[in-house]
């Protein structure tokens, strides 16, 4: 133990090379906690309600506004002024639509008949997951999966990851990871189709999970 004392001794404190290490080290780190609460913003469900085709027949031929469309085609919700999310009045879009008037009244008078959504009409001020691949009411569990499936890249990094960088070296494995976890998140921004999106994100977490270890543990030397 003395010999060891009078080695960090010799060595010195916390240095300016240890120093240099922290500093870039942390760099990369910055980015971590963006993949952790981006799903906040990403997979954020906005206000959306019940559309069809011949809503955008009423908008054309009748001239009327979302606003009256969704009055006559669309349930009121519990809240006062609010919509059904998930149900919208059955319609017969195959009636004369020169009588705007009397498909008006009828249905008014339909409004007691509700039938499961087949599209929706998302708020445009911003676009997250959610509405891009339409995860409302029976689908609204699969946008809980986006984090699921980047804690589970997370979970499988900390096992793979901490062996490659002991078998091939710790900076092989922060570039390579943090590489990884730039191409993953192009790809997730760009993914048509969610079921890849959902691969990307585990990918995401397994990179991460790398960049994170790995950095640490350069660190700590």
């Amino acid at each position: 133990m003395a010999n060891v004392d009078k080695l960090l001794e010799h060595i010195g404190d916390f240095g300016p090379f240890q120093k240099k290490m922290v500093i870039l080290g942390s760099l990369p780190l910055v980015f971590i906690p963006f993949v952790f609460v981006g799903v906040v913003f990403l997979g954020h469900t906005p206000d959306h309600w019940c559309w069809s085709p011949g809503s955008e027949q009423l908008l054309q031929e009748c001239g009327w506004t979302e606003v009256k469309v969704r009055e006559v085609t669309v349930p009121h919700g519990e809240e006062a002024g609010s919509f059904s999310r998930c149900q919208t009045f059955a319609v017969n879009w195959s009636q004369s639509w020169n009588r705007c008037e009397a498909f008006e009244q009828e249905l008014t008078l339909n409004g007691s008949h509700a039938v499961p959504c087949d599209g929706w009409m998302f708020d445009k001020s911003h676009k997250t997951t959610v509405s891009e691949f339409s995860l409302v009411c029976e689908k609204a569990w699969l946008a809980d999966l986006n984090q699921v499936f980047l804690a589970s890249g997370f979970f499988t990094g900390a096992f793979v990851t901490g062996y490659v960088a002991d078998r091939f070296g710790r900076k092989p494995c922060v570039v390579a990871s943090m590489l990884g976890l730039g191409l993953t998140g192009v790809g997730i921004m760009l993914s048509p189709w969610y079921p890849l999106l959902l691969f990307l994100r585990f990918l995401q977490g397994f990179c991460g999970k790398g960049a994170w270890t790995a950095t640490y543990v350069l660190g700590r030397r």
